[in-house]
């Protein structure tokens, strides 16, 4: 890419969206080419300042250094160090259906068609079983009965999802809130609602939530409110859309709690908007049909569907906005 790269990780960071087209095609988002038909969407996105490609390729690789249990949540999740320096967590396919390893790597793919780059990079990979138990760190060690329990092995192979590493990582605030709790809660719809100001200080931060909504909406992720499921890097510039095991469930309306987010906002990204407008079957299934291993399938014909009816129901209460309110109300960020 001839891209000035120092101006795209600015614009990502500050904003997660930026002028022109070279911010778009360095961020996955559709680009325009003269005499095409539609936007052709690039097979790679940025995260972080850093292409994908790059990012994924040590986590497709590497073979274990060190395995340790991520505490905290009802299902497994392991942060593995490679051999070549990388570090990933590890979503094994287990015994607990509410967390489905190939979704996060769906989420991924959805993220980067719509030209958002909030989901960590994201790929399957599978391992020798004896090769986690073997490095698994002394820490945890108390974990094993379960790990042996839970963890669906294979052929002695336990399959499941990498994600890139984000090093540091705290709970998402706006004014000093945590925004999936009661108070920050207050402030951010309030931002987020038409014709309201946006102190200058919150705007990017506020479009970031605003992106949030409308991707855990379409993607169907209730989860993300259900509390220490909203995170943002260190120095508050940046919103990560992480753990997105629980999304894509085919219900066409979207689970209640996606739906009650989605309508506290009715100010959008003029880039996003238009993302879920050529955001296409096609496009979809596109993207979910290549390097699925080892799942057999990202995405199944009644989950996309549930995506496309969802899309069709958050561009229609956009549309339903801009309509009372005017586009300048409403498609505000960039």
């Amino acid at each position: 890419a001839t891209l000035a790269m120092a101006q795209v990780v600015d614009d990502f960071f500050a904003a997660r969206r930026g002028d022109g087209l070279a911010v778009a095609a360095a961020t996955g988002g559709p680009v325009e080419v003269p005499g095409a038909l539609e936007p052709i969407v690039p097979t790679y996105g940025v995260f972080g300042g850093i292409r994908d490609d790059v990012l994924l390729a040590p986590l497709k690789s590497g073979t274990i250094e060190r395995v340790k249990v991520n505490r905290g949540g009802s299902s497994i999740s392991l942060r593995i160090d490679l051999s070549d320096g990388a570090r990933a967590a590890f979503k094994p396919d287990q015994t607990n259906r509410q967390s489905i390893p190939r979704k996060e790597v769906a989420a991924f793919r959805i993220d980067r068609l719509l030209g958002i780059g909030a989901v960590p990079p994201a790929c399957g990979r599978s391992f020798d079983a004896a090769a986690i138990f073997a490095h698994l760190a002394a820490s945890s060690a108390v974990y094993v009965p379960r790990l042996q329990a839970e963890m669906i092995t294979e052929d002695g192979q336990v399959g499941g999802e990498m994600s890139w590493w984000i090093p540091d990582i705290d709970r998402a605030l706006i004014d000093g809130y945590p925004i999936d709790d009661a108070s920050g809660i207050v402030v951010w719809t309030q931002y987020l609602t038409a014709g309201q100001p946006i102190p200058l200080g919150d705007r990017a931060f506020a479009a970031q939530i605003s992106d949030m909504v409308v991707f855990d909406f379409l993607i169907n992720n209730p989860d993300r409110w259900s509390g220490g499921n909203a995170n943002m890097s260190p120095d508050g510039r940046v919103l990560y859309f992480m753990d997105n095991t629980m999304s894509f469930a085919p219900d066409p309306d979207g689970h209640g709690r996606t739906r009650e987010y989605l309508h506290r906002s009715q100010k959008f990204s003029r880039q996003l908007v238009a993302g879920l407008r050529n955001l296409s079957r096609a496009r979809i299934e596109a993207a979910m049909s290549h390097h699925t291993a080892p799942f057999e399938t990202l995405l199944t014909t009644a989950e996309i569907d549930g995506v496309m009816a969802r899309r069709k129901l958050a561009l229609d209460y956009i549309d339903d906005l801009i309509a009372r309110h005017g586009a300048g109300a409403v498609l505000v960020f960039p």
